[in-house]
């Protein structure tokens, strides 16, 4: 199983400003010594260790899941379509006998736009899968790709997909996988997802107000995640800003930690980004976090990280 980041920012897509990357070269030249810049080699050097050189990414919510054989895609936000250049460049997305399944956690545009730009889906006669734990997915997508919204249109695409409602109290066999889904605390419903394959799992729980209810949730997560050697959780704010945005359907990272101090799991992830927050911002958060969880869960196995995008984590199959 291997796992790629294509897009974790919520809400909004938010590509980096003039202003923003400014800032960024301005900080790398004030860093820079003679020695860094002696060479392109050098120069590259300096790149790999500065932590000036990268963003989080502004793209929204992608995630992929390569199996043998198969691409799992876990949301269709914006980072979508650069996941769309890959899989046409290195043979997958025309290939009908490589197996393509979209999961979705519900149809907020963040979660969807990026579907439209997907090169399989104009594949003529490729196979395609959609999963949601709605059984109403054909006919939002519909919508997406219909009137004055998108200039293809949802009945003229070649491609066949087919839309499966999945059970909310199973386990589920997708291809190589095996797949469950939590409903989440989100307007308009929406789910979260585990992946298991061979030994291997992931966690995907994105937009979710777990912060407004934590005692009453807290065994439930923990039950759904555990074993799983990723979990990706919507963390879009900070203790203080969640509390300028309550019902808004998201939560902190602080709650997940309290949730997970004694799970047996991988690492948790902050993913979900606020639009807002800078590079920095996110940064700090991560750190308040880390510190929060050497507080609150010294004793911890896993460990902590906040999504980027390029992110990706190889786990050889589990041989018993």
């Amino acid at each position: 199983m291997r796992v790629i980041l294509w897009g974790v920012r919520g809400s909004l897509a938010t590509p980096m400003s003039s202003a923003q990357v400014r800032d960024k070269a301005r900080a790398l030249l004030a860093e820079a010594t003679p020695g860094d810049l002696a060479s392109p080699t050098a120069i590259e050097a300096y790149l790999d260790r500065s932590v000036h050189s990268w963003t989080y990414g502004g793209n929204t919510s992608c995630v992929e899941v390569q199996l043998e054989n198969q691409t799992c895609i876990l949301d269709a936000g914006t980072g979508l379509r650069a996941l769309s250049g890959v899989v046409m460049a290195d043979g997958r997305g025309a290939n009908p006998q490589h197996r393509i399944d979209v999961f979705f956690t519900h149809f907020h545009w963040d979660h969807i736009c990026g579907f439209p730009f997907f090169g399989p889906i104009y594949v003529p006669e490729r196979p395609l899968s959609v999963w949601s734990g709605r059984s109403d997915a054909e006919a939002l997508l519909h919508n997406q790709m219909s009137g004055a919204h998108f200039p293809v249109k949802w009945d003229g695409l070649r491609s066949r997909i087919t839309c499966t409602h999945l059970p909310e109290d199973a386990a589920t066999e997708v291809g190589g996988a095996q797949v469950r889904i939590l409903p989440l605390i989100h307007p308009d419903k929406a789910y979260g997802y585990r992946i298991d394959a061979g030994g291997r799992s992931v966690c995907y729980l994105t937009d979710t107000e777990v912060s407004k209810s934590p005692h009453r949730l807290a065994e439930t997560y923990a039950a759904f995640v555990d074993g799983a050697d990723v979990v990706i959780v919507d963390a879009m704010y900070g203790f203080l800003d969640y509390h300028d945005h309550i019902n808004f359907g998201h939560s902190t990272i602080f709650n997940f930690i309290d949730f997970f101090r004694e799970a047996n799991i991988g690492e948790l992830v902050i993913f979900h980004h606020d639009p807002l927050a800078s590079d920095t911002a996110v940064s700090r958060l991560r750190a308040d976090a880390e510190r929060y969880k050497q507080l609150i869960a010294p004793q911890a196995r896993w460990t902590l990280s906040a999504a980027r995008e390029g992110q990706s984590w190889d786990f050889p199959p589990v041989v018993s």
